[in-house]
């Protein structure tokens, strides 16, 4: 079987109009139309978004939370973590 790739309009009552090459015979074929998929809308506004923020705010840390967060993360790299305390002092 062999392939050939044309492109077509689909019309208003969603027929298709193909010419074929010369070297194409005459007889049964097999066809596959590929159309873009149409986008749906989304589920939601921008405005249900923004809503929905609100609902799932966190609490803002302090610098002083933020900072021993940091270091327990760093704590948790085992030695790695030392050396990322010896290159962050002057």
């Amino acid at each position: 079987m062999r392939a050939i790739k044309l492109n077509t309009h689909v019309a208003e009552d969603r027929t298709l109009r193909l010419k074929l090459p010369e070297d194409v015979q005459v007889g049964p074929a097999e066809v596959i139309v590929l159309v873009p998929e149409v986008a749906e809308r989304p589920a939601h506004t921008v405005q249900d978004f923004l809503a929905g923020l609100s609902a799932h705010t966190r609490r803002i840390r302090t610098k002083e939370e933020i900072d021993r967060h940091l270091e327990r993360e760093r704590e948790s790299w085992g030695p790695f973590g030392s050396l990322s305390k010896e290159l962050r002092q002057p």
